[in-house]
């Protein structure tokens, strides 16, 4: 295959990708069919399947980018165990993933999160990022438990709700962090 066609594969798969993840997230993972895809990129059904067999492949070839470095972020957190520094350095971290590439996968998994919870492709990385929150809590109590939880959904909610938020995205990002921090230092 020449370099142009096999540029163009790649473009038409992340094209799709791109397009999934986002109507996955405005639909709805359940709502949203390949078929739909297809047609909001003007390419045919068949184009589609060429690339992605169906939704759950097309998320596991997503999350296979993504795990590595939420995995990075989980044993850095465990090497240091209620370090607030190691905690801070992790929602930077975090916040970079949400802000970067990666962020619109992040984004529909959480809010795709009870839909995706029986997919096999998808157990893992809503264990990483269920692993994750956990790690971040200030402490074992339901208190510090949903702090962290919290914390992750805050940096999350500022690269999915640009609308409700306004701003820009940098802006809602410094926002996020700030008011993560807050939620992980106790007082």
């Amino acid at each position: 295959m020449t370099e142009r066609a096999d540029g163009r594969r790649t473009d038409t798969r992340e094209r799709i990708r791109a397009t999934a993840l986002e109507m996955f997230t405005t639909q709805g993972y359940e709502q949203t069919s390949l078929a739909q895809v297809a047609d909001r990129l003007a390419i045919t059904r068949p184009a589609v399947y060429h690339h992605f067999r169906s939704k759950e492949d097309l998320l596991t070839s997503s999350y296979s980018r993504l795990l590595p470095a939420l995995e990075e972020l989980v044993v850095f957190l465990r090497s240091a165990p209620g370090s607030w520094a190691a905690r801070s350095e992790v929602l930077q971290r975090l916040a970079a993933l949400v802000q970067g590439e990666n962020g619109p996968l992040l984004v529909c998994a959480r809010v795709n999160e009870h839909a995706l919870r029986g997919l096999p492709a998808a157990a893992e990385l809503l264990d990483s990022t269920d692993e994750l929150t956990q790690l971040l809590a200030p402490d074992a109590s339901i208190d510090g438990r949903m702090r962290g939880r919290l914390a992750v959904s805050a940096l999350v909610m500022a690269a999915a709700r640009e609308t409700q938020l306004g701003g820009t995205s940098d802006e809602r990002a410094d926002a996020a962090l700030t008011l993560a921090g807050e939620l992980l230092r106790r007082p």
